[in-house]
């Protein structure tokens, strides 16, 4: 008889476990790793964009999205990425970011963009506002990475514009 309780919790377990599966709450991430490359004085940028999020971004802007290609698509998000992501000198002046490629995936979009490091920056000042307008609870990690040492900042519809320095311990 214990035996026939513990495999009804068990099964009455799992089924609510499936069905909180069912009903989790989606959550609104998008991913930047940017390397700061002395040895070719180039800033490589690379946005991981969720696909889901891609999809609702394009029915916002174009109302019905199924069946478009790559070439499509790009200047949608090269656009989209142009206004809401942004990198500054420390004297304040926006570096020209190229988009280099786009891979889209099941599951991701990469996005691949590269500027000239300008000189030994000391101080860089990084907007990130991707999806933002589109989810209220949108949040995006930005990774640093220069000498050896990565900085990792948090952006959020509060929180959207952030330094990052390399001389001082933050």
């Amino acid at each position: 008889m214990r035996l026939f309780y513990q495999r009804s919790i068990l099964v009455i377990m799992i089924v609510m476990g499936a069905v909180s599966v069912g009903h989790a709450h989606r959550f609104y991430a998008a991913f930047t790793q940017i390397e700061l490359r002395e040895n070719t004085q180039t800033i490589e940028v690379v946005h991981r964009l969720f696909t889901h999020d891609v999809e609702d971004l394009l029915r916002a802007e174009l109302g019905n999205s199924s069946g478009l290609t790559n070439a499509e698509i790009t200047p949608i998000l090269k656009g989209f990425v142009e206004k809401d992501f942004a990198i500054f000198d420390s004297q304040g002046n926006r570096l020209p970011l190229i988009w280099i490629a786009m891979e889209y995936n099941i599951d991701d979009v990469l996005i691949y963009q590269e500027a000239a490091l300008p000189g030994k920056p000391a101080e860089l000042t990084i907007i990130n506002r991707l999806f933002m307008a589109l989810f209220e609870d949108q949040r995006n990690t930005v990774n640093v990475a220069w000498k050896g040492k990565i900085r990792t900042r948090i952006f959020n519809k509060d929180n959207d514009q952030q330094k990052i320095s390399f001389n001082k311990a933050d």
